[in-house]
């Protein structure tokens, strides 16, 4: 019955625009991917267009966080939705920021470190895609009442997320090893790189923490 009951509420509220918001977000990461090619060959970092992209996510956000606070009833607590839209957010605004910093600074890198950043910022492009196709099957679940197949699906790309971190966080290692062993860079360069790492590394970070929400919502409905 309660299922039945979350199918009829869901078609009236559909769709809140979660997955409009992750698709900003995604395009923030893309554009970001972007700028981090440009970095590593040596070009000029455009990271007003990551800004851009960010600021457009924004103004998703705001119009899903005004629906969700706007309904009256849910057939999940709103807390969690809000703070699915606050992982999100999060998302769109560690790569404006990674971006910032980039266009700071572009230190000589040796072939291991360029390799590591070009391999780190790949993951970070297909975390925040399979997080956006999560929540898009997400979307699905909550239009079904969180019952039948989507909600195993939800929980699939929740693990190839999770997948995804892991093998991000092991390439973060070996890049912040390999700039301490790199010859040639100065302290602040060292300083400078590993920054960027934490920060590209914090977008997946941020996604996988997403996911994580997502799993939660439908498991505990």
């Amino acid at each position: 019955m309660a299922g039945v009951w979350r199918f009829r509420l869901w078609k009236r509220v559909l769709p809140l625009g979660l997955a409009a918001h992750t698709q900003a977000v995604e395009e923030a990461a893309e554009e970001l991917g972007r700028q981090l090619r440009a970095w590593l060959r040596g070009e000029e970092v455009k990271a007003e267009l990551v800004s851009a992209a960010e600021h457009a996510a924004d103004r998703a956000k705001r119009e899903l966080r005004a629906k969700i606070n706007s309904l009256q009833r849910l057939p999940v607590p709103r807390a969690a939705l809000l703070e699915l839209v606050w992982h999100q957010d999060e998302i769109a605004d560690l790569c404006q920021d990674a971006a910032l910093v980039m266009a700071l600074r572009r230190p000589e890198l040796v072939v291991e470190l360029t390799e590591g950043f070009s391999t780190l910022g790949e993951s970070l492009v297909r975390a925040v895609h399979e997080y956006h196709l999560a929540v898009e099957v997400f979307e699905e679940a909550l239009a079904e009442g969180l019952q039948g197949g989507h909600v195993e699906a939800v929980e699939e790309g929740v693990d190839r997320i999770n997948l995804l971190e892991h093998e991000s966080d092991l390439v973060e290692r070996a890049l912040v090893r390999d700039i301490y062993r790199a010859a040639g860079l100065s302290d602040f360069d060292r300083y400078h790189l590993i920054q960027l790492v934490l920060l590209l590394g914090g977008v997946v970070d941020q996604a996988e923490n997403a996911a994580g929400d997502l799993r939660l919502i439908v498991t505990r409905a």
